[in-house]
């Protein structure tokens, strides 16, 4: 028997780092989310506001550790995989054409599972084209009970 999935509103808070080359940028975001529990995954789902652009994220936190980001507006769309010490290929949809990426996870902490949908996950990984890095990402998403 398959269980229904369950969804209820949470607090979502991204912080993520970006360095390339020697420039260096930060981005903080709280935004109100849907968390999601099916059998096999957590999904969170919400809309990223920046500089008058929605752009709705879904996170897909399987039972095993994996995480799949996925996010997408009028611009770009953009999925990447993360699993501990891996590199997956996959390409950066942009309005001006596709830009084949590669992602490879530095690091990788998830306190988030279906047992307990509440906590951190904190991933540092490197975006690679043609093995040349393009800029290295920490990204820290923690997920609170909304009130």
């Amino acid at each position: 028997m398959q269980t229904t999935p369950k969804s209820w509103s949470t607090i979502v808070t991204l912080t993520t780092q970006i360095t390339q080359d020697t420039s260096h940028e930060e981005f903080s975001f709280e935004e109100v989310g849907i968390l999601t529990r099916t059998q096999n995954a957590l999904y969170i789902r919400y809309t990223e506001h920046q500089q008058n652009l929605e752009t709705p994220v879904t996170f897909k936190i399987s039972q095993i550790d994996a995480v799949l980001l996925h996010r997408h507006n009028d611009f770009t769309d953009m999925q990447l995989h993360f699993v501990p010490n891996k590199t997956f290929q996959t390409q950066y949809v942009t309005s001006q054409g596709n830009i084949p990426i590669a992602v490879r996870t530095d690091s990788f902490v998830n306190q988030i599972t279906a047992d307990h949908p509440y906590g951190q996950l904190a991933i540092t990984y490197s975006l690679l084209n043609n093995d040349s890095i393009i800029g290295t990402y920490a990204l820290n998403l923690s997920i609170a009970k909304a009130n």
